[in-house]
């Protein structure tokens, strides 16, 4: 009945009845087909014909998902890729799982699907950070069950067509057109309250025009200024 496939692991026969497990894996006892414990690091005695180890790495190991093709929410395809580090941490689970890889990797690739497709091609690049955050939390969720950690996990890559580019530095280029001449003809129209206060006061107070009229002579040079007796218009003599 041997060898055995357990997930991606092959089920190996010790030598001379004889293993050692060393800190850096995890071996899991098999005993006539049955799973029955994880070995801790150190020399093991098996049972010949009987016994047969399965082994796993218990050193961190980077899972990648593969570029993949996702839509937005406004139907801009674009290829995202992720990349994971995970720690098997309870090797008997681990085993029992089957192929746990495969089960996370499924798992985290819906968990990037459910998040791309929820929002904006244009939400997606100004906050492509923020992505990580979720996909985490899923990853971690799926990975307990499965006996493994998933330790960290960031969007490697998101990738926007040419053609989509273009077009989206095209809008980024006309908001902040808009928002210079909003900008603009809110200076205009402060400077021309401005003015209009101004001009309320003279018309108000005709004092204030003959002190304005002062302190500009009083601060020129090598200028002539002619004084007339008329009023300004709109102001009361």
């Amino acid at each position: 009945m041997y060898p055995q496939m357990y997930g991606q692991q092959q089920l190996a026969k010790p030598p001379r009845g004889r293993v050692l497990v060393t800190e850096t894996r995890h071996a899991v006892l098999v005993r006539n087909g049955v799973a029955t414990r994880a070995l801790p690091p150190g020399r093991h005695r098996l049972r010949r014909g009987r016994d047969r180890l399965w082994y796993e790495s218990a050193t961190p190991q980077v899972l990648i998902i593969p570029s993949q093709e996702v839509l937005t929410a406004d139907g801009i395809t674009v290829r995202a890729t992720v990349g994971a580090v995970v720690t098997v941490t309870d090797p008997l689970t681990a085993m029992r799982a089957g192929d746990w890889r495969g089960r996370l990797y499924l798992d985290i690739q819906l968990a990037l699907r459910l998040n791309v497709t929820s929002a904006s091609l244009e939400d997606l690049v100004a906050n492509r950070a923020g992505l990580d955050t979720p996909l985490l939390e899923a990853a971690r969720e799926s990975a307990g069950p499965l006996g493994v950690e998933v330790g960290s996990l960031a969007l490697r890559d998101l990738v926007v067509p040419g053609e989509q580019r273009r077009l989206l530095a095209e809008v980024v280029a006309a908001r902040l057109a808009g928002q210079a001449s909003l900008e603009r003809a809110r200076a205009e129209t402060a400077a021309l309250r401005s003015l209009a206060n101004a001009a309320s006061m003279v018309r108000d107070n005709p004092a204030l025009y003959q002190l304005r009229l002062l302190q500009e002579i009083a601060s020129s040079e090598g200028n002539t200024f002619v004084v007339g007796t008329e009023p300004l218009p709109g102001i009361d003599d």
